[in-house]
């Protein structure tokens, strides 16, 4: 299948082309130049492949959590490519996305996001499965979702922040992290081929990122709306 992947839920930012076996990935950590090499990074990466987007059999991206504007930027590129060529997009959560790779780890996963205010946007796997939905969530709660008696693998971007707090609050806290950076559109191909498997329906129009957390205008709305 021709498909191409972004995952722009932090500040590094991935996009990957591919042409049935063969792929062809860009990886950019800029932060907030983003905006200005995304469209250029997808051409560069469609045309190493030989590719065109009137090509593609689908588009994923991971839909969230992450950052707003990360986030944004993915939705607003694959839109553009849906409504010119009718190509359907499967947004795929990124703390699955992240955790996908280690599936089969003895212990439990914890997939996360850097959120900030001491939080993070954070989701507990076992076995595969969600044990603990994605959430905006601050240190100790987190803590008190573990079973503390099992190993721990922290990944994602992030994950050795996560994983050096989560030893400082419990030093007999069996915690590790993976420290290498994995081609999270890799992920996203698979999961997005078995969504098609499955035929579970692409992206709607009027669905978006998925935040977990209220924007700064939005939290200021509601306190004006209080006073």
């Amino acid at each position: 299948m021709k498909s191409l992947a972004i995952d722009c839920a932090s500040n590094c930012m991935t996009i990957c082309a591919k042409n049935n076996d063969n792929t062809a990935t860009l990886t950019l950590d800029i932060g907030q130049k983003q905006s200005q090499e995304i469209l250029p990074a997808i051409d560069f990466v469609l045309k190493k492949l030989e590719l065109n987007a009137c090509d593609l059999d689908y588009l994923t991206l991971c839909k969230g959590p992450g950052t707003f504007t990360g986030l944004r930027l993915a939705f607003s590129a694959l839109k553009s490519i849906e409504l010119a060529f009718n190509k359907p997009i499967y947004a795929v959560s990124t703390l699955e996305c992240y955790a996908k790779p280690f599936e089969n780890f003895d212990g439990l996963v914890i997939s996360c996001v850097g959120a900030k205010k001491d939080q993070f946007f954070a989701e507990i796997f076992e076995n595969g499965k969600s044990i603990m939905e994605g959430q905006d969530i601050d240190l100790k709660n987190l803590y008190s979702n573990l079973n503390t008696k099992k190993q721990i693998l922290c990944v994602g971007f992030d994950s050795s922040v996560l994983c050096s707090l989560l030893k400082a609050m419990d030093s007999n806290l069996d915690v590790i992290y993976f420290d290498c950076q994995i081609n999270t559109c890799l992920t996203l191909f698979k999961i997005a081929e078995k969504m098609i498997e499955e035929k579970k329906e692409p992206l709607k129009d009027f669905e978006g990122p998925e935040y977990l957390r209220k924007s700064e205008a939005e939290l200021s709305l509601e306190n004006n709306n209080l006073i």
